[in-house]
């Protein structure tokens, strides 16, 4: 039985979800990619841009995660999804969020 691809409506969206889906560096990552390329792309896609090894079951896992807590959007292009952010609907309910963690992790990160 297939899973729903639709996220929550925009007052569905909850704080605590889109902080978890946040908070698992691989996601970040996904989140933070999606936010640099401007464009959809599917996980084989965003995991080779990361240079992450993982299996595509994984990364499929971290994309779910993502669109249930409203964070992503997913579209199917033939048998890929291709996911981009909901930047839109995320700045309506949590103005500033997104740009506060991904600022925070900049300034964490290792120089080098």
């Amino acid at each position: 039985m297939s899973r729903p691809l639709a996220p929550p409506c925009v007052g569905e969206l909850q704080l605590a979800k889109v902080l978890h889906a946040l908070s698992d560096p691989v996601r970040l990552g996904i989140v933070a990619e999606l936010k640099r390329a401007g464009y959809a792309l599917n996980c084989t896609q965003t995991a080779a841009r990361l240079a992450l090894t993982m299996p595509k079951s994984t990364c499929s896992q971290h994309y779910r995660v993502l669109r249930e807590a409203g964070t992503i959007a997913c579209e199917r292009r033939g048998v890929d999804l291709h996911s981009h952010l909901r930047s839109a609907d995320r700045e309506e309910r949590f103005p500033g969020l997104l740009a506060s963690v991904l600022q925070a992790v900049c300034r964490e990160a290792p120089p080098g």
